[in-house]
């Protein structure tokens, strides 16, 4: 009774062990080699939309004031604006917000009010940027909060992009395979894409001079000079990620 228990134990013992090389092999052998690559492209597009924010700030110890004053800058720029024939449903004028500012050596006692508006524009010919950008800080615009360079087509220059990726990725693959000494066997056995850009966004200025981002225009209540901002191009880029099995 005994011998046959301990045989008994010793048959699955003996299977696990002969049968795990076996297993690993057959998968190994089920993979293959298989290649990885990524494939990246970027396409320069002209912006046709610009999206300006802008705000107009004002200042008194009389909250009374600082609200009548804001009034009368902040009608002034829309009136600037509407000289350009922009659609009125591209102008959306934010509500106003207030800021009390407290006496330096006694926190209790209210210096001033800060009264801001803010505006923001979808521009929609985009050689109208600059000389609307003069007519606001000549209006009374003292914040331009960003500047957003668009295109209205990005869809399609995505999907012109990821195309270009695609093909990138197919020729990394075969140039990696060639100096492998192999060939890659049939289509991609996993893919995945990204794509990113399509804006060129320009950060926060005011008319004291405070830069909070890079590349930001600058508002000094006199106007930009003529010929001063060049457009440029923006990017439209993709990234298609493909595996190849390779022999």
């Amino acid at each position: 009774m005994l011998a046959r228990k301990g045989n008994h134990m010793k048959t699955p013992i003996l299977f696990v062990f002969l049968g795990l090389p076996y297993l690993l092999q057959a998968q190994y052998l089920s993979q293959g080699n298989v290649v990885s690559v990524t494939g990246d492209a970027e396409i320069k597009v002209i912006p046709n939309q610009v999206l300006l924010s802008l705000g107009v700030e004002t200042r008194d110890r009389n909250l009374a004031s600082a609200k009548a004053r804001n009034d009368t800058a902040v009608r002034s720029v829309l009136n600037a604006i509407g000289k350009f024939q922009i659609d009125p449903t591209d102008i959306q004028t934010d509500v106003i917000r207030v800021d009390i500012r407290y006496n330096g050596s006694v926190e209790t006692v209210v210096d001033h009010y800060v009264v801001e508006k803010s505006i923001a524009i979808t521009l929609k010919d985009v050689s109208k940027f600059e000389p609307l950008l003069s007519a606001v800080l000549e209006a009374g615009a003292n914040h331009i909060y960003d500047v957003e360079f668009m295109t209205t087509e990005l869809r399609k220059y995505r999907d012109q992009a990821r195309a270009l990726a695609a093909k990138a990725a197919i020729e990394k693959a075969n140039d990696l395979a060639d100096a492998a000494g192999l060939k890659v066997v049939g289509k991609p056995t996993s893919l995945s894409t990204y794509s990113y850009g399509g804006g060129a966004w320009y950060g926060r200025h005011n008319s004291s001079g405070f830069n909070a981002a890079q590349n930001s225009y600058q508002g000094n209540g006199r106007g930009a000079a003529e010929g001063t901002i060049a457009l440029g191009k923006i990017s439209v880029t993709a990234s298609v990620s493909m595996n190849f099995r390779m022999e």
